[in-house]
């Protein structure tokens, strides 16, 4: 990981270099321009010395187990980034505090900079002199260098794969493999097809070696030749084909494969395999693949053969895509049963059958629910536990010490997984994958909360195409289809929403994160192990005792609501240098002012706090990229928030808790009208309130990606969205009128180009209605509309089925017709919809071949809807139904199962009225 900290380094070196040319013009004296000067060239030359040493840090890093002399000097190096950050994150703390005050007094502070300007010159010097010193130490106490000892960690016997054992394994101890080990079987005899090329995917250990093993050994005599590779992470063409000659001539059942063939370069390996497999059938099995390259540099030599099966095992999605998505074996986690079998396999080898002693089920229980399904860390910790004493007491012992993440021998093999996944991991990705453990265990985090906290953090590369987030966005889905993140949800567009981090990778990431001072999980109050680490996650206790432990602190993640005003106040004073402050959940009921003199901090999260009121002084974080406070309480935002030129996402909306039955929207916050200008990097503003004034500014914020209003009338619409045609990278747009009587005049509107989601809350003008939904129809990503207070009547249902791209409609309070016909060709990639209060309609058909991709249907508070939806019987593809408030003799029988048309639905939920709120029931 020291290599991406040198990456974060170079960085943060090159933002302070960009503030090079204004800092100097801002110079009052010339002995301070002198001063800066000099830190600014200091700065460079760092700057310069770590790109140098960055790729020699890659294989420090790499093979710093094979070598005491490599951890002393990675360590050390460790040691200096961390006072190269700080002398960077003092710099920037100091600008910011010289931007405070009247004239005259920035003028006598900036005069007292001097000597800290050249202070932080001076440790910089001496840092540079440090870093020298270091290498030539190490230089003079190590003859063999990294390179060599690469060559005998390769070599070496302590590599052995762990997953090498799976080759012996007997057919009873293999565990929840049965339905695809038959479908890999079948795959394997298929003789119908002549080649075929087969992928087996899934997160590390989580079995992938051992299916394909299972089934190789099963089948390959069927063959007349098989071949086992595994695949080295570095691997050479020549190499790997070379490797493949030698274990078909050894498997050679007929012994036909020609002797003394030179086979010196490429063209002669693959024209060796070509003519040798003409007329043979053959088995080859690549696994743990980590690249396409590996198919690409090899696949020309498999073109012929009577019958040809390739089977790739992997980690990554990418690789899982050389095969058809017929021949793709998605490998999960064991279910509970499965994991039970397997690991009283491994912890009661000893007993017969393998039988859990009575006295042992809790803990058992407990640590087959810690390990998630996953095979290596069942077998792991069941080998660990089968030479233990068979006592409560003793296996309580081995809990606590794996909830307490202290690094045990069972973490051995599953530590060998994490550490060859994070090796392979580009370096702007390792930090991104270790701010992932901060979380709370099982945590479900969100994709855009996280893509922001990454940016904030630092850790994304701009991209000249891309914003930061989107270049975060394209992080996270690697990460995922690498397996290193676990997908809980998606949404309708396909894209992840939802994820997780797999508990035991977690422990593993802990251990690293810990070890490398990239961050501290507190959940128990061990303040001495929180050392230098630069981030720290709450999840128990108070922060107030801590404020003097953690001195070089960067970022605090709370995950409990006990948190005090008087606790955050004395954390601020102490913690000067923070970037990151996220109070989201937490009970806290406003900020105190020196949460204001954190000059250096870029995300400050209120989601769903108490707090109220936002301070003036909010203006003094000049450095803060997003503000997010979403489903808080808070009612206004100052002038002071205009000041703030570098914020990209403003989120501020509230929600009223108030029991209905009624579609209940949130509620947006009136903003300063002049300044809105000066806010031009916004790519989020998300909910600010409409008048005639703040219309005319909007035009400005030409940046936005995300962007919702209220209160909008009818008198601001035409200058409204003549602003919003000017935010051409819009995705999502939202306008909510001032109440339901309030009508939205759309013919202004030119919908931009790259729209996915629009969120309408109002009347809509009956005339302006066709060129409207002609308008939005020719955008091609459009992918969800939401409809509120609409007043559509069923003339109107015609112009959506126009919106072919709609995979998500959401009408609430919108229809007020008596019918809905879908006819037959509408709405084709619609995957969920959802009614909410149609007080008129009794009748829904949909004509055969409407809605075939239907997933979803919600029918709620339709009180005269006395019949299921005609023709529901011909959408096959509907997994979940729910009515609620509908007609009370169909909800009845919905509830008594007397409606065959819905028999093929998987989940039917019908509904009832819980103090003043829906609820539902699953009956099916």
């Amino acid at each position: 990981m020291l290599e991406g900290l040198i990456w974060l380094l170079i960085l943060k070196l090159g933002d302070a270099l960009a503030n090079e040319a204004a800092e100097l013009g801002k110079s009052f004296l010339v002995y301070e321009a002198s001063a800066l000067q000099d830190l600014f060239g200091e700065i460079r030359k760092m700057k310069e010395e770590l790109e140098s040493m960055q790729a020699f840090f890659r294989t420090a890093e790499r093979f710093k187990d094979a070598d005491e002399t490599t951890v002393a000097f990675v360590n050390q190096i460790r040691g200096l980034a961390f006072n190269i950050e700080d002398v960077i994150d003092e710099f920037t703390y100091k600008l910011g505090e010289d931007r405070e005050g009247m004239f005259l007094l920035k003028a006598i502070r900036r005069a007292r900079q001097i000597k800290t300007w050249y202070r932080l010159a001076n440790c910089l010097r001496d840092i540079k002199a440090d870093l020298k010193r270091a290498a030539e130490r190490r230089h003079r106490y190590d003859v063999k260098g990294v390179e060599r000892d690469a060559k005998l960690t390769s070599v070496g016997s302590s590599n052995r794969r762990p997953t090498e054992s799976v080759h012996f394994k007997r057919e009873d101890d293999l565990v929840g493999i049965a339905e695809n080990r038959n479908l890999l079987m079948k795959w394997m005899k298929d003789e119908e097809q002549q080649h075929m090329i087969i992928t087996v995917w899934g997160m590390g250990g989580v079995g992938k070696t051992t299916l394909a093993a299972h089934v190789y050994n099963a089948i390959k005599t069927d063959f007349d030749t098989c071949a086992w590779i595994t695949v080295s992470h570095s691997y050479e063409a020549d190499d790997l084909l070379k490797q493949i000659i030698e274990e078909f001539r050894k498997n050679d059942r007929k012994k036909e494969f020609p002797k003394d063939v030179d086979v010196t370069d490429y063209r002669s390996l693959v024209e060796t395999i070509r003519r040798y497999l003409e007329k043979k059938r053959y088995v080859l099995v690549l696994d743990d693949v980590w690249s396409v390259n590996v198919w690409f540099d090899s696949k020309d030599a498999f073109f012929g053969g009577k019958l040809g099966r390739i089977i790739f095992t992997s980690r990554i999605y990418e690789v899982a895509l050389l095969a058809s998505e017929a021949q793709i074996i998605n490998l999960q986690p064991l279910q509970n049963h499965y994991a039970w079998d397997l690991f009283c396999k491994e912890a009661f080898w000893k007993n017969e059958n393998s039988d859990c002693p009575p006295e042992l089920h809790y803990w058992a229980h407990k640590f087959v629910e810690k390990c998630n399904g996953l095979p290596i860390a069942i077998v792991c910790i069941g080998r660990l536990l089968s030479f233990k004493s068979a006592t409560f007491l003793e296996w309580e012992n081995v809990y606590r010490t794996l909830e307490m993440k202290f690094t045990n021998n069972f973490i051995l093999d599953m530590n060998i997984i994490l550490k060859v996944s994070l090796e392979d991991l580009p370096h702007n990705m390792k930090n991104c994958f270790l701010y992932c453990c901060m979380f709370p265990e099982n945590h479900v985090m969100q994709r855009k909360w996280l893509v922001r906290l990454w940016v904030a953090e630092g850790f994304i590369e701009a991209s000249e195409h891309k914003t930061l987030e989107e270049v975060a966005e394209d992080y996270l889905t690697e990460l995922i289809n690498r397996c290193l993140l676990l997908e809980v949800k998606r949404n309708e567009s396909g894209y992840v929403d939802d994820f997780q981090m797999h508990d035991i990778l977690r422990v593993l990431a802990l251990s690293k994160a810990r070890e490398e001072n990239f961050c501290i999980v507190l959940d128990y109050s061990r303040t001495h192990l929180i050392g230098k680490a630069r981030r720290l996650s709450i999840q128990r206790g108070d922060i107030a005792h801590l404020a003097e432990s953690v001195p070089h602190l960067r970022s605090l993640l709370v995950f409990q609501n006990s948190l005090t005003f008087g606790s955050l106040r004395s954390f601020s004073r102490s913690v000067k240098l923070m970037s990151v402050l996220n109070l989201q959940d937490s009970s806290i009921e406003g900020l105190p002012n020196e949460v204001f003199d954190l000059f250096n901090l870029r995300f400050l999260g209120l989601r769903r706090t108490k707090i109220a009121n936002l301070s003036r002084h909010i203006g003094r974080l000049q450095n803060l990229l997003v503000l997010d406070a979403w489903k808080s309480k808070i009612t206004n935002l100052p002038v002071e928030i205009t000041r703030l030129c570098k914020l990209t996402h403003l989120i501020v909306t509230m929600k009223p808790l108030i029991p209905s039955m009624q579609y209940v929207p949130s509620i947006g916050v009136p903003a300063p009208i002049s300044g809105m200008c000066s806010l031009a990097s916004l790519q989020t503003l998300l909910l600010v309130e409409s008048s005639s004034e703040m219309v005319n500014y909007l035009g400005a914020l030409v940046l936005l990606r995300s962007f919702s209003i209220s209160k909008v009338q009818g008198r601001h619409c035409e200058k409204l969205f003549i602003a919003i045609t000017n935010m051409v990278h819009l995705t999502r747009l939202g306008i909510h009128a001032y109440d339901d009587e309030e009508v939205l005049q759309l013919d202004a509107l030119n919908p931009p180009p790259l729209l996915q989601k629009i969120f309408l809350q109002g009347t809509l003008d009956k005339e302006s209605l066709p060129r409207f939904f002609l308008s939005i129809g020719t955008l091609k990503s459009l992918s969800i509309l939401r409809l509120v207070w609409s007043k559509l009547q069923e003339d109107m249902s015609c112009y959506l089925e126009e919106l072919h791209q709609l995979v998500k409609l959401q009408l609430y309070d919108a229809f007020d017709g008596n019918k809905i016909n879908f006819r037959a060709t509408s709405f084709q990639k619609l995957r969920v919809l959802k009614i909410w209060g149609a007080p008129h309609l009794r009748q829904i058909t949909i004509e055969r071949g409407a809605l075939p991709s239907l997933v979803n249907l919600k029918l709620l508070l339709c009180p005269e809807l006395k019949l299921l939806p005609g023709g529901i019987e011909h959408v096959s593809t509907l997994e979940e139904l729910t009515l609620n408030s509908t007609a009370e003799e169909l909800v009845e029988r919905v509830r008594q199962k007397r409606e065959e048309s819905i028999s093929h639905v998987q989940r039917v939920y019908v509904g009832f009225v819980r103090n003043g709120e829906l609820a539902a029931e699953r009956i099916q």
